[in-house]
């Protein structure tokens, strides 16, 4: 056995998460038999643009965080959902619009915006309609088609989702620096953190022992990672061709801040 000390900035981490999902089997089945749907987020993002190499991340947004607060991109600068039938993307189509072909073999990827003190995925709403998750997750419940939320560690918060389930919703703010939002537990969704990826990656047992950075590592998750020797020379020599992952693209489609 051997042990490997990494550390993951933000965009480190999505690249990392985004390798990870592919080489997974049930995304894998579903890429290239049954229907892929990448909602969007910024680490969907990067799977997309593993998939198809070359991608504009910038535009697979609808919510984000800048230094003013919650905020969202403008509707007309966006991306249709990535759906994929079979290997082949679909233009100009949302994972609504192809939930009636799907079932338990196709797979729904849907970024979380944060993950509880019990890894529970959570999603911000901006959308007084629920948004994309509101538009497929009943369906997805009754025809049990797995929803897989990828999430970098960086997005855990300490409080679980019943310390303020019901407490708020998008119109009851009195003041918000940034766009109110409701919010919604998937408690159907599967976490996919760095933790995972490790494991679909090389098969070895990776666990947080540190987060928090500057000079560029705000953000980044350290990791004890431990495996069979050669695993662990996998690992070394794949997160080394890692490193210096260039920061998520400046997101300039922003709606005006008044």
């Amino acid at each position: 056995m051997k042990k490997l000390l990494v550390t993951l900035t933000v965009a480190e981490s999505k690249r990392f998460i985004a390798k990870g999902l592919l080489a997974t089997d049930i995304v894998q089945t579903a890429l290239n038999h049954g229907y892929l749907c990448i909602t969007l987020g910024t680490t969907s993002a990067y799977l997309v643009e593993e998939i198809l190499g070359e991608y504009d991340k910038t535009k697979h947004i609808a919510g984000l965080t800048i230094p003013y607060g919650l905020w969202v991109t403008k509707s007309e600068t966006r991306a249709y959902d990535a759906i994929f039938h079979k290997g082949k993307l679909l233009e100009k189509t949302k994972v609504k619009d192809v939930l009636d072909e799907m079932g338990p073999n196709d797979v729904i990827i849907k970024s979380a915006n944060a993950l509880d003190a019990n890894l529970v995925p959570l999603v911000l709403l901006a959308s007084g309609t629920g948004g994309t998750v509101g538009s497929f997750l009943g369906t997805a419940a009754a025809r049990n088609i797995p929803i897989i939320m990828p999430a970098g560690l960086e997005k855990c918060i300490p409080s679980e989702y019943e310390d303020f389930v019901g407490t708020f919703g998008r119109d009851q703010w009195d003041y918000a620096l940034g766009e109110p939002i409701g919010i919604i537990a998937v408690s159907e969704g599967v976490p996919f953190t760095e933790m995972e990826a490790f494991e679909a990656l090389f098969d070895v047992h990776a666990v947080p022992i540190s987060a928090g950075g500057i000079n560029g590592a705000e953000g980044s998750v350290t990791f004890h990672v431990e495996g069979d020797d050669r695993q662990i020379d996998e690992a070394y020599e794949f997160l080394r061709e890692l490193k210096g992952e260039p920061e998520f693209p400046y997101v300039d489609s922003i709606k005006e801040i008044d």
